[in-house]
């Protein structure tokens, strides 16, 4: 945790972000078909465009972590959930963060998981993209009113 307690208080919103706002957005897109997965997805891209505004400005600016120079808070909230979110990108063939749009974002999901440490905690891609996968068809089988546009 950040030493001053404002950056104590911003890194606590940001982790009540990713888990309140970002990660229901980003199942959505995963869950739904049509209408509903673009609402979702235009939800998930404009709470992507703010973690991107969140490295641009606030005091972990020009660092390589949300945390500063080191992995923080967020960054472990955020990056547990990397895998997950680049999992929905390959079930769905949508594209959430885009590097042109999002280049900082971008730049912190290739170089989260690099680190040593977490190479050895984090789920394997291919088996998250089969178990997503398998959840994405169960949500569609058990809702058929929603028609894929």
């Amino acid at each position: 945790m950040p030493k001053h307690p404002y950056d104590r208080a911003l890194a606590r919103f940001w982790v009540s972000f990713v888990d309140n706002k970002l990660l229901p957005s980003v199942w959505g897109v995963l869950k739904g078909q049509g209408e509903e997965q673009q609402k979702a997805v235009e939800e998930s891209l404009a709470n992507f465009s703010l973690l991107e505004d969140a490295l641009r400005t606030s005091s972990c600016s020009g660092k390589a972590y949300f945390g500063g120079d080191e992995i923080g808070l967020v960054d472990i909230a955020l990056g547990g959930e990397l895998i997950h979110i680049k999992s929905v990108e390959k079930v769905t063939n949508i594209v959430l963060v885009h590097q042109e749009k999002l280049p900082l974002l971008s730049a912190w999901m290739d170089r989260f998981p690099e680190t040593d440490e977490l190479k050895q905690i984090l789920p394997v891609p291919a088996d998250v993209v089969e178990y997503l996968s398998a959840r994405r068809a169960k949500a569609i089988k058990e809702n058929p009113n929603l028609v894929d546009e």
